[in-house]
């Protein structure tokens, strides 16, 4: 991996690793809702903003109809549905227990790209996916 994609991978796990210590801090004084609500409206603010200062904004007209779509499913899935489930049981447990346990998506999305895009599964791969759910059946059992 060169720098840049290096720089950017631990960027990703310290802005993903710290963010549930924040959102378990939030939800002892608010509801999920609530906290999905106000998390998701101060991100879209600044996310409208850098768009507007960057002028990405202007690629909005070139988005067909099918890709609004599925960035509109993927934002209700991800965004709302999944973050609002995410944060109800953020809530009730342990953030180093819930966290590990809910980043296992990966599984799913390993299982949904063999059936619906039709991607290989090598012998690494399954390796992998085996691998992970032995560390979720330990992380459940400590």
């Amino acid at each position: 991996m060169d720098g840049r994609v290096v720089l950017l991978w631990v960027l990703t796990l310290f802005f993903w690793g710290s963010s549930p210590l924040l959102e378990k801090v939030a939800l002892k004084a608010v509801s999920p809702l609530l906290a999905l609500a106000v998390r998701t409206g101060v991100a879209a603010l600044i996310l409208v903003l850098v768009a507007l200062l960057t002028g990405e904004v202007r690629e909005v007209q070139e988005l067909s109809l099918r890709n609004v779509l599925v960035l509109g499913a993927s934002g209700l899935l991800a965004g709302v549905l999944g973050m609002f489930t995410y944060f109800s049981l953020l809530k009730t447990g342990a953030a180093s227990k819930i966290v590990p346990l809910t980043a296992a998506y990966p599984l799913v999305t390993a299982f949904m790209a063999l059936v619906f895009l039709k991607e290989d599964l090598s012998w690494e791969r399954l390796l992998g996916i085996l691998l992970t759910v032995t560390g979720l059946i330990i992380l459940q059992k400590s």
